[in-house]
């Protein structure tokens, strides 16, 4: 995939949306080329900061934005959400397994490591950002 291609999802508080990030990252993945393996894993994790996140809203707090990147060299998945407070979700919130709330995995820092490539946070402009980031292979 030579083109720069984008996919924003506006979501509502509802964990049940997380299976719309998961296909959504899945079929991204499989359109920009990587295995079925490396897509599970890619949508698996992003599923998964999806869930930390949300946990992480407070009870007034709007949804969750997505935003599916697919450039030539890489894919990166970008969730974020207004917080003048809250920061954004990184490596820190994965260090311990959470308690399994039913919909999560469990995924500590090390396993969300071997699905990505390399995990990027913060906060500005009362945005908090986690971005996601699997480099694409060159062998197409």
């Amino acid at each position: 995939m030579a083109e720069f291609s984008r996919v924003v999802l506006r979501l509502d508080r509802d964990p049940r949306l997380a299976a719309a990030v998961r296909r959504a990252v899945r079929f991204q993945s499989l359109q920009a080329g990587l295995d079925e393996t490396s897509c599970d894993a890619l949508a698996g994790a992003s599923e998964e900061v999806y869930f930390h996140t949300l946990s992480q809203l407070a009870g007034g707090d709007a949804g969750l934005h997505v935003t599916l990147d697919t450039f030539s060299d890489r894919i990166e998945i970008c969730i974020h959400h207004p917080a003048p407070v809250i920061p954004a979700v990184g490596l820190d919130a994965f260090a311990a397994p959470p308690a399994n709330n039913g919909n999560s995995n469990g995924l500590n820092g090390a396993e969300l490591m071997e699905r990505v490539d390399k995990v990027m946070y913060d906060a500005q402009d009362g945005v908090a950002r986690t971005t996601l980031v699997k480099f694409l292979h060159s062998n197409r």
